[in-house]
């Protein structure tokens, strides 16, 4: 019996419990999975996929989200507007991974353009999460749930998702795989399709932070063509900070002695299950005994980011998403009543409403109304007050200064201030998949409570698997100070390997 059919059979009824090291078994996997995980929208043929190149990620099986543009695969956003689009270009993050020496298998399922916290709008029907039985279909979270759900299946050994307010975080931690949000620029968003562009993130996905590490470190360089992404100068400012610190860079008896773990009390909230509870506290302990200070820190305005979040976010939405207008991009709706409208406007009515899902329309129209003048003092500017407000908070609690304020550049006082935080990634485990409609829309955005802060500020976050109930996982997210990604890193594996 060869070792691969071994493999898939130890991997049927639940996710895989060891890393895909190869094409020949990502394949299999596919074959045995997909069909009812559904967590790859296209697949790579055998025949269509690039020869292998030496590099740190030679020969690694990688999938990649449905809105990252590739050429030789739609780049769909899930989403009737795009179905067919072949971008002429491939993404920045996608290319790196390439020339690391990474093998794309497919595109993976997503909520359409990216909307959405369980992957269940998608024109290419929800995913379900490989952790559920056969019996009981639970969501992997979204938007990234196709991403998280391949990695855990074995179907890659990393993916590529985009992180807006948690989607990558959030599907990591329901499906029982790590991560990674590097902080904002970090990676290029050249070759992403944008929801919110000051929010949105390339992120990735794997079985450890081991090969987290590895393919970030292939993929975070700067690039010309993304005026975001981080420059080489501000790069190396960062990493001069980080040296400073002489309490990370001495030799200790334990691995993780001298670092600060803080505790924001904020992140306690009244949806926070008893489970969650459970192994968030189980986390310090485990943090505490790899050498860290565990201190109780304070972020007031917390509780005001998720509305917050939502507001800028819709807005941004409402601006990105006018391009899909059947003129510029997306596909045009024919029909006889079509050809009979006079009025233009109407014309991109109908090719909109026909190409754009529900939930897209909804969000598209209440961005469209906190940006119009009679709603903008109300909603669009207190957000953004709000969201410099949470940045600052973040600020003052790192022991690392920002990079990005050039007032002060010196490291704080180590009394005052912490390295990293620890706080759950979602307040339960995953929720059934509901597929019938009837779900109110309000109730999936509360799955974001815990993930968006590290969006409105742009620091770097990642989930780690922490412990499960009746079967399901449940995950925990490390955050650090604006391009202290590396000590994140380095912190989120001693706590996965530990």
């Amino acid at each position: 019996m060869s070792s691969i059919v071994v493999y898939c059979r130890l991997s049927r009824s639940v996710a895989v419990r060891c890393y895909s090291t190869s094409l020949e078994q990502a394949r299999y996997a596919i074959k045995e999975h997909n069909s009812r995980i559904n967590a790859l929208a296209h697949v790579t043929a055998k025949g269509e996929i690039s020869p292998t190149t030496d590099g740190p990620l030679s020969g690694w099986a990688v999938a990649i989200k449905s809105n990252l543009a590739t050429e030789t695969a739609p780049t769909s956003c899930a989403s009737h507007s795009l179905a067919e689009f072949i971008s002429p270009y491939t993404a920045t993050a996608v290319t790196a991974l390439e020339r690391a020496g990474a093998l794309v298998v497919g595109s993976a399922n997503m909520d359409e353009f990216g909307m959405g916290s369980k992957t269940q709008y998608s024109i290419y029907g929800p995913t379900y999460n490989p952790s559920g039985s056969s019996k009981t279909s639970h969501s992997p979270g979204g938007s990234s749930g196709g991403s998280a759900a391949a990695v855990a299946s074995g179907m890659c050994r990393i993916a590529l998702g985009s992180d807006t307010g948690g989607s990558v975080r959030l599907p990591a931690a329901w499906c029982g795989v790590v991560g990674f949000k590097p902080s904002y620029g970090r990676i290029s968003r050249f070759g992403l399709v944008s929801y919110g562009s000051s929010l949105d993130s390339v992120g990735i996905l794997a079985r450890s932070v081991s090969d987290i590490r590895s393919a970030y470190r292939a993929i975070a360089i700067p690039d010309s063509n993304d005026m975001t992404c981080m420059s080489a100068s501000l790069r190396t400012r960062i990493d001069r900070l980080g040296r400073s610190r002489s309490w990370i860079t001495e030799q200790k008896a334990k691995p993780l002695e001298g670092v600060r773990i803080g505790i924001p009390q904020e992140f306690w909230v009244d949806e926070l299950s008893d489970n969650a509870l459970r192994v968030w506290r189980d986390g310090a302990q485990k943090l505490e005994q790899l050498g860290c200070e565990i201190v109780g820190v304070s972020l007031p305005h917390i509780p005001h980011t998720l509305p917050a979040y939502y507001t800028l976010a819709l807005a941004e939405a409402s601006s990105n998403l006018a391009r899909y207008d059947g003129v510029r991009f997306g596909t045009r709706h024919k029909c006889p009543d079509t050809a009979n409208l006079a009025n233009a406007s109407l014309k991109y009515a109908q090719t909109r409403s026909h190409g754009l899902g529900a939930e897209v329309q909804r969000r598209i129209l209440l961005g469209t109304y906190v940006m119009s003048a009679a709603a903008c003092q109300h909603y669009y500017l207190p957000s953004q007050r709000i969201r410099r407000l949470v940045q600052t908070e973040f600020n003052r609690v790192f022991a690392l200064p920002n990079a990005l304020c050039l007032s002060k550049f010196e490291v704080k006082e180590r009394s005052t201030a912490v390295d990293a935080l620890l706080f759950p990634t979602s307040t339960d485990t995953a929720p059934k998949q509901n597929t019938d409609g009837d779900e109110c829309p309000v109730s999936s955005y509360v799955n974001d409570v815990m993930t968006v802060p590290a969006n409105l500020a742009g620091i770097p976050a990642i989930s780690v698997p922490s412990g499960s109930c009746n079967g399901l996982p449940l995950g925990l997210q490390l955050a650090a100070q604006y391009g202290d990604d590396e000590l994140l890193l380095q912190i989120a594996h001693h706590f996965q390997t530990a």
